[in-house]
């Protein structure tokens, strides 16, 4: 999968927005009753250009046009390092034993397997992974349905598509500048 380009750089700050899935139900009394959809979340992401060269407009124009639109997801990695806390890597099958990390760049890593801490019987591998994520690599695939999360401080991926099916060149320039760009964030 492609990833979106770091160049040219939006503009400070740029917000990554978790979004959740929760079905609301609510009773007469008042009261609530709340079920969460999705265990981990999706990112939205909106990014603001200065005015840009020609030349720039015209490589995130050809990136939208590439991807169809909203049609083809692709990666976005966060341009600052930070603190991660207990982000999905994915599900034992049994079989497969590396997976990507959903990050780059990663250190103070910690991994989990259902929930603990899992301390040994695996090694982090730099690069290499979808996108050029990080990756571990575990001696002994997981167990079918084992639930593999990371905590870690890097560059945070996540996958996205643009949300706009639909804009000239002009409208696209222009937004870049004063609207931003959305992305959507998809599973």
């Amino acid at each position: 999968m492609q990833v979106y380009p770091t160049t040219p750089a939006p503009l400070y700050p740029y917000t990554i927005t978790p979004v959740w899935r929760t079905l609301l139900s609510e009773f007469e009394t008042g009261s609530e009753q709340r079920r969460s959809k999705w265990v981990f979340p999706v990112y939205d992401v909106n990014l603001q250009y200065p005015v840009l060269s020609a030349t720039n407009s015209a490589l995130l124009w050809a990136f939208y046009m590439a991807r169809k639109g909203s049609a083809e997801a692709f990666w976005f990695y966060d341009l600052y390092s930070s603190a991660h806390i207990a982000h999905y890597v994915g599900v034992g099958n049994g079989t497969t034993d590396i997976f990507d990390l959903p990050g780059k760049s990663t250190s103070s890593r910690t991994l989990y397997v259902d929930g603990s801490v899992v301390s040994s019987g695996f090694a982090y591998l730099t690069g290499g992974g979808d996108g050029s994520s990080d990756r571990v690599d575990f001696e002994t695939a997981p167990a079918l349905g084992a639930i593999i999360t990371v905590s870690f401080t890097g560059y945070l991926r996540a996958k996205v598509r643009f949300e706009e099916d639909r804009l000239d060149r002009e409208n696209f320039t222009i937004n870049l500048f004063k609207y931003g760009i959305k992305l959507k964030g998809v599973k």
